[in-house]
C-alpha cells in the first residue's frame, strides 16, 4: 500500500518539473528573439546617425571651401586695391619731389629778392671823411653833418651796407632813424641794423633788435622777415626749441607770406 502511494507523487513531481522546464525554454527564446529586435533598432538608430553625419560633414566641407574661396577672391581684390595704392603713393611721391624742386627754387628765388631788397634807389649824397675829406671808399667815413632827405640818407646807409661797411652803415642807419623815425622806411631801417648784428656775430643782440621791429611796428611787412631771422639765430644758436616756437608762429600767424613757407623749410629740417 505504501509503495502504491508514492509512485503517483513522484510523478506528480517529474511531470512538474517537466512543465516548468519548457516554460524556462520558452522564455529564453522570447528573450533572444527581443534582444535580436533591440540590436536590429539600434543598428538602424546608427545607420541614421551615421547618414546624418555624413550629411554634416559634407555640408560642413561645402561651406568651408565655399568661405575659402570667399576668402580667397577677397584676398585677390585686396592685393589688387594694395597694388593700386601703391602705384598712387609712387605717383604722389613724384609729385611732392617735383612740388620740393619747384619750392626749393622758389626758396632760392626768395633769398636773391632778400639780397636784393638790401638795395633801395635814391640818390647818393657826399661821403666824408671824420677829418673833413670826401671819400668813396669804406672806413672811418660818415655821412654830411647837417642831415639830407630821406632819400638821401637812405641811399647813404644802402650804399655803405651794400659796400659792407657795417660800421659806417650802422650809423647811417641810426641817423636817418633819429631824423625821420616815422618814416615808412623805419622797419627796414631797423631790420638792416638788426641784420648788422647778426653779421657782426653778436646773435643775442641782433635777436633783440629784431624783436623791436615786431614791438614797435607789428602791422610791419617785415615782420615775417625778422621773426624768421629770429629762428634762423635761434637755431644756430642750439635752442631749437624756441626756433620751433618761432617758426610755428610765422607759419600760424602768417600762413600765406612767403617767409611762413620757408619757416615750413626750417621747422622740416629740424624735426
Amino acid at each position: 500500500m505504501m509503495m502504491r502511494k508514492r509512485r503517483p507523487t513522484v510523478t506528480r513531481a517529474f511531470v512538474a518539473l517537466a512543465a516548468v522546464a519548457v516554460l524556462s525554454g520558452c522564455a529564453m527564446k522570447g528573450d533572444i528573439r527581443q534582444l535580436q529586435v533591440e540590436i536590429r533598432a539600434l543598428a538602424a538608430r546608427q545607420d541614421s546617425v551615421l547618414v546624418a553625419l555624413a550629411a554634416d560633414f559634407r555640408a560642413e566641407t561645402q561651406n568651408t571651401q565655399d568661405t575659402l574661396r570667399t576668402q580667397s577672391n577677397q584676398l585677390f581684390e585686396f592685393r589688387g586695391d594694395i597694388n593700386q595704392s601703391l602705384r598712387a603713393i609712387r605717383q604722389s611721391l613724384s609729385t611732392i619731389e617735383a612740388m620740393v624742386g619747384e619750392n626749393q627754387r622758389g626758396i632760392a628765388g626768395v633769398r636773391d629778392q632778400l639780397a636784393n631788397m638790401r638795395r633801395a634807389p635814391g640818390g647818393q649824397p657826399q661821403i666824408v671823411t671824420t677829418d673833413g675829406g670826401p671819400t668813396q671808399a669804406g672806413g672811418n667815413e660818415r655821412l654830411i653833418d647837417g642831415g639830407g632827405t630821406p632819400d638821401e640818407l637812405w641811399a647813404a646807409a644802402d650804399q655803405q651796407y651794400t659796400r659792407g661797411s657795417l660800421n659806417t652803415a650802422r650809423e647811417a642807419f641810426q641817423e636817418f632813424l633819429r631824423e625821420y623815425p616815422g618814416h615808412g622806411r623805419a622797419p627796414d631801417a631797423h631790420f638792416f641794423l638788426a641784420d648788422i648784428l647778426a653779421q657782426q656775430d653778436r646773435p643775442e643782440d641782433a635777436i633783440e633788435a629784431f624783436l623791436e621791429i615786431r614791438s614797435l611796428f607789428p602791422t610791419a611787412a617785415r615782420v615775417p622777415a625778422a621773426m624768421y631771422r629770429i629762428g634762423v639765430l635761434q637755431i644756430q644758436m642750439g635752442n631749437r626749441e624756441d626756433a620751433k616756437a618761432t617758426l610755428e608762429r610765422i607759419v600760424n600767424t602768417y600762413p600765406n607770406d612767403v617767409f611762413a613757407m620757408l619757416a615750413r623749410v626750417e621747422l622740416k629740417a629740424i624735426g
